[in-house]
């Protein structure tokens, strides 16, 4: 009898951590029955499992779009990405849309497919939502016709009236006499001496001093792991935007990723492009699903990203960056 209850327990116990290693995806809507033309706003989650080199692929939706059964899109909110709360490591990410539809009846919201770098991807249940046309008050009588009262404006009411003409005119009075007196004071006065906008520091640079002060202060030998890997990936993202032109800061790990991956980048090599996959997901395990990396690895990530960049900064400004660190030296 004891022997039954140890293979139960064990197998309890097994199904569980199953359970909590698999993805989910839900689809919930806001209220069950909307009227025609209303809005019905739809969430959609995920818990995604990052383990074994699993990434998961965010279903693509726009505004203006259709769903399945006569659906059409308001609009998309955007993705929030956390860690999981339910997964040892995972990532939860949630998106918002406004649907409407404008058929009465009985309408069902098909499952959305949540994509995976296996062979079985994941889908939401689907949801059942009436539609109905607004309903009327009960027992509805026209209302009765209103006597007529006296009305009259206020100072103030009228003050506004006058208020903008006076003050359009006083504006273009105001300009007539700027302009007059400018025009005067042409001949005699010297042109002023304009300042000369100091230019923005150019991306790759402003990346590598980031990753430069980085590998100096070392944070990750203090703690702070997760914050070492934000400036790593922000500093990449940086130069990646910046001298590349692939739109980086805003994109998720997983969307960026799958545009390296899937479509050449002019100026980067293949090797460079798989090189920047592993190290956007390495630093989004240490980032959210709380992953440790050693010292050494960490410094070497630092230093491959300073090298990648000296590597493929722009050839003119590369030599102007080597003077002037010559120079400074010298």
């Amino acid at each position: 009898m004891a022997d039954l209850r140890t293979v139960l327990l064990l197998s309890g116990l097994s199904t569980s951590g199953l359970t909590l290693a698999q993805a989910s995806f839900s689809l919930v809507a806001d209220r069950d029955s909307v009227g025609i033309g209303e809005a019905l706003v739809l969430t959609l989650e995920s818990d995604e499992p990052l383990t074994e080199g699993q990434h998961w692929e965010w279903p693509v939706l726009e505004a203006g779009d259709s769903l399945a059964k006569g659906w059409e899109i308001l609009s998309i909110g955007p993705i929030d990405s956390a860690a999981s709360p339910t997964l040892a490591a995972g990532l939860r990410r949630t998106q918002q849309i406004e649907v409407l539809a404008w058929d009465t009846g009985f309408k069902v919201i098909e499952p959305i497919v949540l994509g995976n770098s296996g062979p079985n991807p994941i889908q939401s249940t689907p949801i059942l939502v009436q539609v109905g046309a607004h309903t009327l008050e009960q027992n509805p009588a026209p209302r009765p016709m209103q006597g007529y009262t006296n009305f009259s404006f206020t100072w103030w009411e009228r003050a506004m009236q006058v208020l903008p003409v006076f003050l359009s005119i006083v504006a273009l009075l105001a300009l007539l006499i700027w302009t007059l007196r400018r025009f005067r004071r042409r001949e005699s006065s010297t042109l002023p001496i304009t300042q000369i906008a100091k230019p923005q520091e150019p991306a790759h640079l402003r990346a590598l001093h980031m990753l430069e002060s980085l590998a100096a202060e070392q944070p990750w030998n203090r703690g702070e792991e997760k914050e070492a890997q934000v400036i790593l990936s922000e500093a990449v993202r940086l130069h990646l935007q910046g001298t590349f032109g692939v739109k980086a800061l805003e994109r998720a790990t997983e969307e960026l990723t799958a545009h390296l991956q899937g479509s050449p980048i002019r100026g980067m090599d293949s090797k460079d492009a798989r090189w920047l996959v592993a190290l956007l997901r390495q630093s989004d395990l240490v980032k959210f699903a709380k992953r440790s990396m050693a010292s050494d690895a960490h410094a070497h990530a630092v230093n491959e990203a300073i090298e990648w960049v000296r590597r493929s900064a722009p050839q003119g400004e590369q030599e102007q960056e080597d003077n002037q660190t010559t120079e400074s030296h010298g």
